[in-house]
């Protein structure tokens, strides 16, 4: 049986004015485990994660952190209770260093997980480690993406929000961000990531959800969507 979700997503609807882009969303993430959000381009998959984070308001539904309704909070708020968020755009701080980028994000310990720290982060992503001194700017795209989880995790999140982290990531990038999402995952961490490379998510993830036209059209473990041809042929296939 699987314990109470940490996080617990129910009839959720979001609309950008008067376009109504999420239509009732149910999703629950347990404590440790990678949940994979899978859907075409504009399924709704980044509205869904700025819905959960607040950036995007709720127009319904309820959502529950740790026991806590977190649907009508501000961002900020909700990101104080342990839930963080990796923005597809990266939106780290250009004219900032990457020590100065890892210290806007520092955030208390939360219970009695470890806290993230600069030299814990240079570990879980090697090419850091040299580039305290280096401005965001003159960083790969690769290295945005690390710094920018990075930056995340001073946070000390329970619960991280991946919006594409493989995105224009050359080969041996993907390969390093699938080991530190799995040693997240080792550490304890929860993982909702949104994915459009499923053999990607396929090598991480405990379940997947597929979405579509802002509803949830299937549920369940990776491998068995991995083995039905029919779901993807209906909803992931371009």
């Amino acid at each position: 049986m699987r314990k109470t979700p940490m996080l617990e997503v129910r009839n959720l609807h979001a609309h950008y004015g008067q376009a109504h882009i999420l239509h009732g969303i149910d999703l629950d993430i347990g404590e440790g485990e990678i949940l994979v959000l899978v859907g075409r381009n504009g399924a709704g998959k980044s509205t869904t994660m700025k819905a959960l984070i607040g950036l995007v308001p709720p127009s319904a539904g309820e959502i529950t952190f740790h026991n806590r309704p977190i649907a009508n909070l501000p961002p900020y708020a909700i990101a104080r209770h342990g839930l963080g968020y990796v923005p597809e755009e990266r939106r780290i701080f250009t004219d900032l260093t990457v020590a100065e980028n890892l210290e806007v994000g520092r955030q208390p310990a939360r219970g009695t997980r470890p806290a993230w720290t600069p030299h814990r982060l240079f570990a879980l992503f090697p090419n850091l480690a040299t580039m305290g001194t280096r401005p965001g700017g003159r960083m790969s795209g690769g290295e945005q993406q690390m710094l920018t989880i990075a930056r995340t995790l001073m946070g000390n999140p329970s619960l991280v929000l991946l919006d594409e982290p493989s995105e224009g990531l050359s080969p041996l990038i993907v390969e390093q961000m699938s080991h530190a999402i799995l040693a997240l995952k080792a550490e304890g961490v929860s993982i909702l990531l949104a994915e459009q490379n499923l053999h990607f998510a396929a090598r991480l993830a405990d379940r997947a959800a597929v979405i579509e036209t802002g509803r949830i059209v299937w549920t369940g473990p990776i491998q068995t969507l991995l083995h039905d041809e029919a779901v993807r042929s209906a909803h992931l296939a371009i």
